[in-house]
């Protein structure tokens, strides 16, 4: 018997089962057990902020990252999951800003980088139970325990020494470049986080046409009027700019003549004269009416004319300063034809101020107010404020010739929303120019893109445009970049790792004691007055073992704890070496309080999170932050006393581990009696207390000082494969033997930013691409096509969704849209429950109803019978079905194409349920329940990596006997070609149910019901269909003869016999209906009793089939339900 199952299933309550449990079997955890000896497959998942709560684009990126890596261990394939953490940048910084009611960098060197930093660290990991308990949720299955974080020292290490190894190619330099700058977080952007959603905003801002008076005897009373979107950068102009082959003309208006791009005369006087569309087209032919064009000249004639500078800046003053040039970026397609020139503030103007010699003078500070070389009227004003003045002035001036409202794109800083303003500032680069053709010949070779456009399309041409990578930012929260320069020659130092840095004192070892007594008991014994328990004869010989190890360390000395345990490793160790052991209490085991002598289940059991540790302690006992201060107390006084010596501390597995964790190492927890080295020279990478490392410089010996600049997020991000190993540190060979990796996944706009950080490091640093499948989403929008809002309340919450219709709809629906094409999807509620219905609850009703007859048929799966070998045509027909199914959804899944692999489930439910199930209904024998049962573990194992949950419960319940314990540890079912006979009897039934169709449409248009019988139906095709196929067609159609002709045809004459039998299956439907609502059960025999005056009616109640209405009885008795069928009426009575 099977388990039976809920027809109106809940199946929140039912997946919350399912996650129980894989955790209390530890499937996932089973799943990279049994395949550790495949080939691997790796998988690299970017790191979420933890700054926020998890949305539907994180469900989605879940989703994904937890469809492949399921899909390729079921084929038996090694997928090592670890989640990350990106913990620095501004994301976090203007959290604590907020936090600590501060703003800017003022503020932040006042309160001190120490406590800033403390409060990011403190702060950074503050949503970790949500983002746990949606990655839970959704069925994700990754090591979210052991996650790396970017803040760790291992990891910032890596990106040192990544770094280190760029820039000894020569292809990072310290520069001034035009960059986009943020006032608000007072640094500099890269051009990809410019290129992020919503970094680019529509404004609509007032422009202005100024006009620059020519200083020239033959241009008296001439102005040369520049266009622009933005007046705060008129008291920085040095410059205007024409195309020397563009035709200009000089245009008289009043006393006044100015001088503008010819084809841009509609532009500038078409709303002074409000002229029709028909003027405007003379004056762009030059036959201004109300406007004499004086003459008309190339722009070659203009240049080198010098104008009047708009505002008195002493600064920006130069003999090159203030006349006209040419330049390849002007164009006639908006503005004047000539451009207002400020070589601070903008990329192009700076390449021609850097051309030509112009002087380079902000006049902004670093928050965005003009500073004190500005015109006076200016000084200690906010840029985007200092507009309305500047224009007022101008305009007293005369010096305006227009203002009109315009809208256009303005960039805007993607963490805090602040306008930002080009600024030319000092920074650090990594050179793209000289790397970016073998970057596009990488992407060609060695990348495959999903969709395949992206590759050519997008990030080829992002590539192609890409300028040097801004590396550095002017900020605190961050690795800081490892370059200190010499204050005497000012040549610059490169650190690669901690070890150059040479602060060791000492060199020190660590090692848990041997295996003891209590180790055996598996008890926890923490407290000294209760230690009893001595080394196993396995903790001797393992600490005998130890000493032979630590002999080659050259050891000098031994701390250990007060422990017998650890007392006993130390002396064996100490014995052999010769060396003094030295016992301090503060190196002992946890304190687990009222947990003495108690199971470690026991113990772990209090704690709902691992990182609930850190602060909860038991009664009268300690926690982590309490054991880590104590253990760092006494390396921190074995260095102040000793230099120069190596040390072993023999200790407690979670005391040592602590202490790894706060000296930044990822090693693994420590295994009893092995010797491993740990570097305690500095504690923390960050600022303030790497800015106090002084180095001696290697070039003149003088004194260099760490340059104040923290590498860009990105570059850490860019970093994450070979980073979150601790490269090369540690784990060199597992690296090196999974890079580069087979699959990455995000949204569309990471292919201008982790992408191709990635891509830019990775190509640096080995020589060729860091992954080889990219498989890129769009992004989710409201139902109304908006950015999802909080505010706007314009989207569903994602509980009440999970709560309504479960974890499998919401991952198909995802799966099966447009945002796995790359693009974006408006998120309806409505469309889910159609996902739903149409196959969750579909795929449901089949499992219900072989559940429930196969128990009523006191079925049991027999060895000896094998779906495959059914002799009826329909059982072959779903088989051959099944095996296509596997087919398609193996190599969609091979090619990363989620919509066709989620198609193609789609249609095959559809297909099971409405044709096979429907056509077998009534059946019990053998061969229906083998080939259902096998189609549905089938369908179980296809599904699984897109709907783990439903997967789950029928793999259970219909494979109880097998040993193997869920779906995700089975085998993926092997890809056949089928057989010229499969062909043959999928093309058979597909082109009855396209008769099937095509004969109910021939009906519908005749206005006959198709439970009224027909004599006979002719149909058309390229052969006659078998007999099989034909008395399926004949059923389908309802018909009593199939006919094979040149057309298709029904005989739509309805005999009195054939009017019988319509009416018959009227009532059937009638009677099965009335069952329903009844609650008969399904086999449950009923007796109908009838009353009818109708001669044909009563006649019809003797053909009712009673097999297919359960009905043991058929009476004709009077009372009951009135009913009426074709007009005829009747009493009905169902007992």
């Amino acid at each position: 018997m099977f388990n039976s199952i809920d027809p109106k299933p809940n199946f929140p309550k039912l997946e919350e089962e399912i996650l129980k449990f894989w955790e209390d079997n530890q499937i996932f955890e089973k799943s990279l057990e049994q395949t550790k000896q495949g080939k691997p497959y790796t998988f690299y998942d970017g790191p979420p902020f933890a700054t926020g709560t998890p949305h539907y684009g994180h469900i989605l990126a879940s989703t994904i990252k937890d469809l492949i890596p399921r899909y390729q261990t079921m084929k038996g394939r090694f997928v090592r999951r670890r989640w990350g953490w990106d913990t620095h940048g501004l994301p976090i910084e203007e959290i604590v800003e907020r936090a600590l009611g501060i703003s800017g960098k003022k503020d932040i060197e006042k309160l001190g980088i120490k406590k800033f930093n403390e409060t990011c660290r403190q702060m950074v990991l503050q949503y970790v139970a949500e983002w746990r308990k949606m990655v839970r949720r959704i069925g994700r299955w990754i090591d979210f325990d052991n996650s790396y974080k970017t803040m760790d020292r291992d990891y910032m290490e890596s990106v040192w020494w990544g770094f280190k190894q760029i820039y000894d190619k020569g292809l990072v330099y310290e520069g001034r470049k035009v960059l986009l700058y943020c006032p608000r977080c007072e640094t500099p952007l890269s051009n990809f986080e410019v290129a992020m959603d919503n970094s680019y905003q529509d404004v609509t801002e007032e422009a202005i046409t100024v006009k620059f008076k020519i200083q020239n005897s033959k241009f008296k009373d001439t102005y040369l009027l520049a266009w622009t979107t933005t007046p705060w950068t008129l008291p920085g102009n040095v410059a205007l700019a024409v195309g020397k082959d563009i035709d200009y003309v000089k245009v008289k208006k009043g006393d006044e003549f100015y001088i503008v791009a010819k084809n841009r005369l509609a532009f500038v006087f078409a709303s002074e004269a409000k002229q029709s569309n028909a003027e405007k087209k003379e004056i762009a032919s030059s036959q201004a009416p109300r406007n004499d064009i004086i003459e008309e000249f190339k722009g070659s004639q203009v240049i080198g004319l010098e104008y009047e500078p708009l505002f008195e800046v002493p600064a920006v003053k130069g003999n090159k300063s203030f006349r006209v040039y040419p330049a390849d970026f002007v164009t006639t397609e908006e503005g004047t034809g000539i451009v207002h020139t400020a070589v601070v503030y903008g990329e192009e103007d700076y390449e021609l101020g850097q051309k030509v010699g112009l002087p380079i003078v902000p006049l902004l500070d670093e928050k965005g107010k003009f500073n004190d070389q500005s015109p006076k009227l200016l000084k200690g004003i906010y840029f985007k404020d200092a507009e309305k003045i500047i224009k007022k002035d101008l305009e007293s001036r005369g010096l305006i010739f227009e203002k009109k409202q315009h809208q256009h794109s303005y960039p805007h800083c993607w963490r805090c929303g602040t306008m930002l303003f080009y600024n030319a500032i000092p920074a650090w680069f990594i050179n793209i120019q000289k790397i970016k053709k073998g970057l596009i010949k990488s992407n060609e070779e060695e990348i495959n893109w999903y969709p395949e456009h992206l590759k050519h399309g997008r990030y080829e041409k992002s590539v192609e445009a890409a300028p040097d990578w801004n590396i550095s930012r002017n900020r605190y929260w961050g690795n800081p970049i490892p370059v200190w320069k010499c204050e005497k020659c000012s040549k610059n130092t490169v650190v690669g790792s901690i070890k150059e840095l040479g602060l060791s004192r000492n060199t020190f070892y660590f090692s848990r004691h041997g295996e003891s007594e209590k180790n055996v008991k598996e008890i926890v014994s923490t407290q000294i007055k209760y230690d009893k328990f001595d080394l196993t004869k396995e903790g001797v010989e393992r600490a005998e073992r130890l000493a032979t190890e630590a002999k080659k360390r050259k050891i000098d000395l031994i701390f250990t704890s007060d422990f017998l345990r650890t007392k006993q490793t130390a002396e064996i160790v100490g014995k052999q070496l010769g060396v003094e052991v030295v016992v301090d209490e503060r190196l002992r085991e946890i304190n687990v309080g009222e947990f003495e002598g108690k199971t470690e289940t026991e113990y772990q059991q209090q704690f709902a999170l691992k990182y609930d540790r850190w602060t909860q302690s038991p009664k009268g006992g300690e926690n982590w932050n309490q054991v880590q201060k104590r253990m760092v107390e006494v390396v921190e006084e074995i260095n102040q006393h000793f230099e120069g010596k190596n040390i072993l501390i023999i200790g407690h597995a979670d005391p040592l581990w602590l202490l790894q964790q706060y000296y930044g190492s990822e090693r693994p927890y420590p295994a009893y009696a092995q010797v491993y080295e740990l570097d305690v020279s500095i504690i923390d990478l960050h600022r303030p207390y790497i800015d106090e490392v002084v180095l001696k410089c290697a070039h003149c010996g003088g004194k260099s000082h760490r340059i104040s600049e923290i590498f860009d997020s990105w570059v850490e991000a860019g970093s994450m494969p070979f980073a979150e190993y601790h490269y090369p540190f540690d784990q060199k060979e597992t690296f090196e033997s999974r890079f580069p990796a087979q699959f990455v996944s995000e949204y569309v706009p990471q292919t201008r930013a982790w992408f191709y950080v990635m891509h830019v490091i990775g190509y640096n640093l080995f020589g060729k691409a860091p992954f080889e499948n990219v498989l890129t989403s769009g992004s989710i929008l409201a139902e109304d096509g908006q950015k999802m809002s909080k505010s706007k309340n314009n989207f569903p919450d994602p509980s009440n969704v999970l709560d309504n219709y479960g974890v499998d709809a919401l991952r198909f629906y995802l799966m099966n849209s447009v945002v796995m094409l790359a693009d974006d999807m408006n998120f309806s509620e409505k469309n889910l429950a159609v996902t739903y219905r149409k196959n969750i609850l579909i795929l449901w009703n089949v499992y219900n109803y072989f559940v429930t007859y196969a128990n009523e048929a006191d079925w049991e799966p027999k060895s000896k019978v094998k779906s495959q070998k059914s002799k009826v045509t329909l059982d072959q027909w779903i088989v051959a079905k099944t095996q296509e199914l596997v087919n398609q959804i193996t190599e969609n899944l091979d090619s990363y194409n989620t919509v066709k692999a989620t198609r193609a489930i789609e249609d095959y439910i559809n297909e099971l349920s409405t044709w096979y199930l429907r056509r077998s209904r009534g059946r019990k024998d053998d061969e229906f329940f083998a080939t259902l049962r096998y189609c549905l573990l089938a369908v179980s194992k296809v599904i699984a990596p897109i709907m783990p949950y439903i997967a789950e419960l029928i793999y259970q319940n219909l494979n109880r006997k097998t040993e193997i314990l869920s779906v995700h540890l089975a085998a993926w079912p092997e890809t056949k070609k089928l057989t010229k006979d499969d062909q043959e009897l999928l093309v058979n039934m597909q082109t009855v149910q396209n008769l099937v169709e095509q004969g109910h449409s021939l009906r519908k248009a005749a206005n006959i019901k198709l439970r009224q019988p027909l004599k006979t139906f002719v149909y058309h095709f390229q052969r006659r269909l078998g007999k099989v196929f034909e008395e399926i067609l004949a059923d389908e159609l309802n018909v009593k003869e199939v006919g094979y002709g040149r057309e298709l045809k029904f005989d739509q004459k309805i005999t009195a016999e054939l009017k019988k039998e319509g009416l018959a299956r009227e009532l059937e439907r009638t009677i099965q209906g009335m069952r329903k609502t009844k609650g008969f059960k399904v086999g449950q025999l009923a007796v109908l009793g009838y009353n009818t005056n109708d001669n044909e009616l009563k006649a019809a109640f003797a053909l009712i089939d009673t097999k297919k209405t359960y009905l043991s009885q058929i009476k004709e008795e009077s009372g009951g339900e009135e009913v009426e069928i074709e007009g005829k009426k009747a009493t009905i009575r169902l007992n």
